[in-house]
């Protein structure tokens, strides 16, 4: 089965639906800042928004790992339990 990464990434239209008005863009998955949790697992980031914040997973695994968004100003939050949830959640509220 092909990752939803990669079937984005394959469709411009959806990929650029996901920017707007989702505001999710794979091509912003680098952070700038380090980011951590205090748990140690590891956090890959994937995609990031248009404020500079970064959509990471977490912990080892694939599409279907905990999301943690970082914003720009050093806050963070758990916002979706796998990739299909944070689409689902930005197709229905962008």
């Amino acid at each position: 089965m092909k990752s939803l990464i990669t079937a984005i990434s394959e469709h411009a239209d959806a990929a650029r639906f996901l920017v707007w008005p989702g505001d999710f863009d794979l091509d912003r998955g680098d952070h700038g800042e380090d980011v951590h949790l205090a748990s140690g697992a590891t956090l890959e980031g994937f995609a990031g928004d248009g404020t500079g914040g970064t959509y990471f997973f977490c912990g080892d695994g694939g599409e279907e790992r905990p999301v943690l968004c970082a914003d720009s100003e050093g806050g963070a939050a758990l916002v979706a339990i796998g990739l299909p949830e944070l689409l689902r959640l930005l197709l229905v509220a962008p």
